[in-house]
């Protein structure tokens, strides 16, 4: 196998350079396939989260501000793992007493169980921090899926430019309340 420098192999992606691709496929894939074999999925599995991890790590090298804090491969392995928990769960296959069990320790990589809110819950919370008139606004459009039309006549609007201008402001407050719960 080819030895590159991690710093070149770096550029090279960012160049969409495709043997750069062809590397990391050949020192990431093993660890990630092991790491998803051993955790109720399949080879087949492995191939998909690692080209979706893939899509991931493109996208972040194509942000200008995007700085790499840990390996190549670690942070590969790190996408790679959170999507396959994502899959699990939603599979509701996860058993997260046994978290413990996911940590492959041929990685090196020490995983820390966190606590995250369903995004119902998140929501949920966020709503209830938002104006009374806010809640039965979002809650109308977005839950119940209310026309506006008839949302307009529910709340006296004069015209569509009123309503959306009220829809903007309702999801605006929803944005300042999520982005107050990321600086905590």
């Amino acid at each position: 196998m080819q030895v590159i420098p991690e710093s070149s192999l770096i550029a090279q992606l960012k160049a969409e350079d495709n043997a750069a691709f062809t590397v990391l496929y050949g020192r990431a894939l093993p660890a990630i396939e092991k790491y998803i074999v051993h955790n109720h999925g399949d080879a087949a599995d492995a191939a998909d989260v690692f080209q979706e991890a893939m899509i991931v790590l493109l996208q972040k090298l194509r942000q200008e501000d995007f700085v790499l804090t840990a390996s190549l491969n670690t942070y590969l392995f790190a996408i790679a793992r959170n999507l396959w928990l994502k899959r699990l769960r939603d599979r509701r296959l996860v058993m997260v007493g046994n978290i413990e069990q996911y940590d492959d320790e041929n990685t090196g990589i020490a995983f820390e169980l966190q606590t995250v809110p369903a995004p119902e819950e998140k929501l949920t919370s966020w709503l209830t921090k938002i104006t009374l008139n806010c809640q039965r606004i979002l809650k109308a459009i977005f839950f119940y899926r209310e026309p506006m039309g008839s949302l307009m006549q529910k709340m006296g609007w004069k015209n569509k430019h009123t309503a959306a201008n009220q829809q903007y402001k309702c999801i605006q407050q929803i944005k300042r309340e999520k982005g107050k719960e990321k600086e905590d």
